[in-house]
């Protein structure tokens, strides 16, 4: 399976910009802390957690954590793969050892299977411009973002969306879907 990228620019209000900074910080708290508990784990018992085990601290950290709860129960569980997958690629010698992330660092949020609803799509535009159409997509615990869609995008096979700031404030959602591989 290919997976290919399909990248639009969103525009929110700035309540929904705010909500989507305040995840982001509370994204790289949890990344941090999954570091802090590693380094714990490897000094105690010289052995580090598995996926699985990174995975239920997350979701066991957003329970307790009113500071966590603002995340979606996947997006926190991305969160700790991202971390698996740093410290595989240490241990695997193909990176440096994975360290504590800034908060003004930590710019995206990827949602796995849910959380998210692509509604309200209807064209745009006069002319030449006429394929340009406009949708709505919610995040579950973000809000509502206008997306315009310049190109086609198949819903049905749509295996993931990851919503990312730009340093320049920009807001991009990308939509990852999985392709059979043709050949030829």
């Amino acid at each position: 399976m290919r997976v290919r990228a399909y990248r639009f620019r969103a525009y929110c209000s700035n309540t929904t910009a705010g909500v989507l900074k305040t995840q982001l910080e509370a994204a790289c708290r949890l990344y941090n802390t999954l570091l802090h508990a590693e380094q714990e784990e490897y000094e105690e018992n010289k052995h580090t957690m598995s996926k699985n085990e990174l995975r239920q601290l997350a979701l066991d950290l957003r329970k307790k954590n009113p500071v966590f709860q603002v995340l979606h129960s996947q997006v926190a569980q991305q969160v700790a793969d991202r971390f698996y997958q740093a410290r595989e690629r240490f241990l695997d010698g193909l990176a440096n050892k994975p360290k504590k992330k800034k908060p003004h660092k930590f710019l995206s949020l990827v949602y796995p299977q849910s959380g998210w609803r692509l509604s309200n799509t209807r064209e745009v535009g006069l002319g030449k411009n006429k394929k340009k159409r406009r949708a709505r997509l919610y995040l579950s615990k973000i809000g509502f973002f206008t997306l315009i869609l310049h190109r086609e995008l198949p819903l049905e096979r749509v295996s993931r969306v990851c919503v990312k700031l730009d340093p320049s404030g920009r807001i991009h959602v990308i939509f990852l879907v999985e392709e059979a591989e043709t050949l030829g």
